[in-house]
């Protein structure tokens, strides 16, 4: 399903493993008053995942009446091996064979397509320290969501670029902030509420079962 399309649906009831935790409830996750951001990434190696991570943790504490998923092409062993198992601050939900990601229709560009001036300095330090790479390969872009309530889809950003995210936790803050007043000045004018269809999702029923 293309992004844009996704306001206003429900992603359903699903377990995600962390790092070090499996098993955990995804309507658990988004339950509270505090909206949920969710921002998908590329593997947890990637240069620009890397980064990211590293800008998220550092300014975490302007994380303030909001909470931070990110989502990574990773297993839990190679994330946990990366950080010799330690907590994140924030969850790290990990999805290695990429089922939400197709599932949410997380788009790839090849090439130049997909290169910002911020992806070329990520990737030039990256490369400094030994990261090599295929820079004609597909890259995942980026894909911000807001979500509520048992996974109710309050606002999509579908990444035109590697770095087309949020930039940092005050940017994350701001954008869902951004998002609730949105919804509660609607409220106010009376106008229709967002669709309350709830999407199946085919990949995730069933997984278990069928790929022990």
């Amino acid at each position: 399903m293309k992004a844009e399309h996704l306001v206003g649906t429900s992603i359903p009831r699903f377990t995600f493993d962390t790092p070090t935790t499996p098993g955990n409830d995804f309507y658990k996750l988004c339950a509270g008053s505090q909206p949920l951001v969710m921002i998908f990434l590329p593997a947890f190696d990637h240069p620009v995942t890397r980064e990211y991570l590293t800008r998220y943790l550092e300014t975490l504490p302007r994380l303030r009446g909001v909470r931070l998923a990110c989502v990574v092409r990773s297993s839990p062993r190679m994330v946990a091996k990366a950080t010799k198992g330690a907590e994140f601050p924030f969850t790290v939900i990990c999805d290695a064979p990429g089922v939400l990601y197709s599932y949410l229709g997380v788009e790839q560009a090849r090439g130049l397509l997909s290169w910002s001036f911020a992806a070329q300095r990520i990737y030039k330090a990256a490369k400094e320290q030994g990261y090599r790479y295929d820079s004609s390969a597909p890259q995942l872009l980026p894909l911000t969501l807001v979500v509520g309530h048992e996974g109710k889809i309050l606002f999509t950003h579908s990444g035109r670029s590697q770095t087309d995210l949020p930039e940092d936790c005050t940017a994350i803050r701001e954008i869902a902030h951004e998002v609730v007043h949105t919804m509660a000045e609607d409220q106010k004018r009376a106008h229709p509420h967002c669709s309350d269809e709830t999407l199946t999702l085919p990949d995730l029923v069933g997984w278990n079962d069928e790929n022990p």
